[in-house]
């Protein structure tokens, strides 16, 4: 992505009149600082101090939902709505009203729209969050994020969860359920420091127990150069789990889950088989996402289809603010796709949707040919079991070894254009340095990594089409 003026900003909003997004609203405070966390957020004291920079930040939210209202000539149509952050269940009972009034003033929600906010787990004030829960459930809230992570206390305290504990995840369900809602989201890390495969078994067993909670995300805990989680191994390794060791922990949980009659969803997203989460689906068919403070990030696509692109906005708040206040929207960085990148795209989303992806119809709407963009990458990938053809469906996906090699994969599915960038860190010159390293959530590969697979993929045969029949 590059660098966009204010009125490139203005003129992109503006040509999106008329269409349909999946909405996402940030809220930047939290407690603790995850170890694994890029998006923007300010540390808190647990004593409210943060009440007056709250007012300003739902200030800045409401202004920057009507400035899209006004910009585009109508109300934001959304598919769908999810509050998340940091920590939006610590915003105060009066700030989430004024901030849901101003979302039915700016916003039209279409009929069947998911409607969730993520709230952590931990001890609240119970008559505070009855009444927040009763707020959410009275506006339409369909589905409560509340992410455990992990069921063991020491790895969440390595994690920087300590105010969190398996304890407060279950008290926190029963009162919500109590309030009537029925439609629970979770999320584990499997392999996180001092995770064993006992504490991790216990976890899940315990989770899938729990008949309302509807999708439960397994991602493998993978160590990125921008995590601080990462420096922290580099630093004292003790407890921390290997890479072999972490595979096999995301393998046992994804395998316990399967056997407990849950399937795969997007990505890492294992879901009860009548419940398929439509807005985490929707985000890997490249589905218009508009998001509304610092760090929030979205895809868009232009009227008639022609074009596309990804954009983030200004991942600090004196930027942000500062365009919003001028009459600009908040896009800090766009990056535009041509065909070629958008096949691309749309290859690597409907792998990662856990699907079956249909070339043919990929090579059709973009006018692209797909066996010189990734013919010798397909038969690579084949030969190392990684990826099936299956013919009668015109297309590919992937094994379960694929998935459980789903991001060093999608690195090698990207151009070269986009490799490069991915593997050139930000400069700590660069005065947007921190920004930039937040953001950073590709998969870096070293040259002699690269080397070994691309060597492998030049011995292929650049013809795949044919074993799809075609």
């Amino acid at each position: 992505m590059d660098e966009i003026s204010p009125q490139e900003a203005k003129s992109t909003i503006e040509s999106l009149a008329g269409s349909t997004f999946e909405a996402y609203l940030h809220y930047p405070f939290c407690e603790q600082i995850c170890t694994f966390c890029h998006f923007h957020k300010q540390r808190i004291s647990e004593t409210n101090s943060h009440l007056a920079k709250e007012k300003e930040v739902i200030d800045m939210l409401i202004a920057e939902l009507k400035l899209n209202h006004d910009i585009m000539g109508e109300p934001i149509k959304a598919r769908s709505l999810q509050l998340g952050g940091g920590t939006p269940s610590l915003m105060s009972n009066g700030s989430l009203h004024r901030l849901l009034d101003s979302c039915e003033k700016h916003m039209i929600l279409m009929d069947g729209a998911e409607i969730k906010t993520e709230i952590y787990p931990k001890s609240y004030n119970e008559s505070q969050l009855r009444e927040k829960l009763r707020l959410l459930k009275s506006f339409g809230f369909t589905d409560l994020v509340i992410d455990l992570e992990s069921g063991n206390q020491t790895s969440l305290d390595a994690i920087n969860r300590r105010n969190s504990s398996l304890d407060d995840y279950l008290r926190l369900i029963d009162i919500c359920m109590s309030e009537g809602f029925d439609s629970f989201i979770s999320a584990l890390m499997a392999g996180l420091p001092y995770e064993t495969y006992d504490s991790l078994y216990n976890t899940v067993n315990e989770l899938s127990k729990i008949k309302e909670l509807n999708v439960i995300n397994v991602f493998p805990c993978i160590m990125r150069d921008t995590d601080i989680i990462t420096r922290k191994l580099e630093k004292n390794p003790t407890g921390y789990n290997d890479a072999r060791t972490r595979d096999r922990m995301w393998i046992m949980a994804r395998t316990m889950l399967h056997e407990r009659g849950f399937v795969d969803g997007p990505i890492s997203y294992l879901h009860r088989p009548e419940i398929r989460p439509e807005q985490q689906s929707d985000k890997f068919e490249c589905v218009n996402l508009i998001g509304i403070e610092p760090s929030s990030f979205g895809y868009l696509n232009g009227k008639n289809n022609e074009w596309a692109g990804q954009y983030f906005n200004f991942c600090n708040t004196k930027d942000h603010a500062q365009r919003i206040k001028n009459g600009y929207p908040a896009i800090w960085r766009l990056g535009r796709y041509d065909n070629t990148e958008r096949a691309r795209r749309k290859v690597i989303f409907g792998l990662a949707n856990v699907k079956t992806e249909n070339l043919v119809d990929i090579s059709e709407h973009y006018g692209v040919d797909l066996d010189k963009i990734y013919g010798k990458t397909f038969n690579a990938l084949l030969k190392l079991g990684l990826i099936e053809a299956i013919p009668d469906e015109k297309g590919i996906r992937y094994t379960q070894q694929g998935l459980a090699r789903l991001e060093e994969i999608t690195y090698f599915l990207y151009s070269d254009f986009a490799k490069n960038r991915c593997d050139q860190l930000p400069n700590y010159s660069d005065p947007h340095y921190e920004s930039l390293i937040n953001q950073h959530y590709a998969v870096t590969m070293t040259s002699k990594d690269r080397k070994l697979f691309e060597d492998f993929e030049e011995g292929m045969d650049n013809h795949f089409m044919w074993r799809l029949g075609i």
